[in-house]
């Protein structure tokens, strides 16, 4: 199984919403679960407990700044994903940022065996 599960970023900022495009075009092409932290983080236990279940070995966390809201959130509930990646940060939400964003997360799919 290639599957690799990814966690976004959830914010609005125009890098997120860069982040959420490319994650789009991603998983037209890659075998990946999306899955955002927000309810894990407000601490919801069913979305605790799905967060727990992940492997980390097969997670990657995509982030829309260096905030790492995802990392901090599945460290706070004690998983380490194998890999996180930092979109860089844009004011516009334009096309170059989101095929820029694309090319970056499918190198660390790729990277990761998916």
């Amino acid at each position: 199984m290639t599957q690799i599960n990814v966690l976004m970023c959830a914010g609005f900022s125009p890098s997120a919403r860069v982040v959420r495009r490319a994650l789009r075009r991603v998983a037209e092409k890659k075998d990946i679960v999306v899955l955002t932290p927000c309810p894990a983080g407000a601490g919801l236990a069913r979305y605790v407990d799905e967060l727990k279940a992940l492997d980390p070995g097969r997670t990657m966390v995509v982030e829309g700044c260096d905030g790492c809201c995802g990392t901090q959130t599945m460290m706070l509930y004690g998983v380490a994903p194998a890999r996180t990646v930092i979109i860089d940060k844009t004011a516009v939400a334009d096309e170059k940022a989101v095929a820029a964003a694309e090319a970056k997360i499918l190198a660390n799919l790729q990277e990761m065996g998916a």
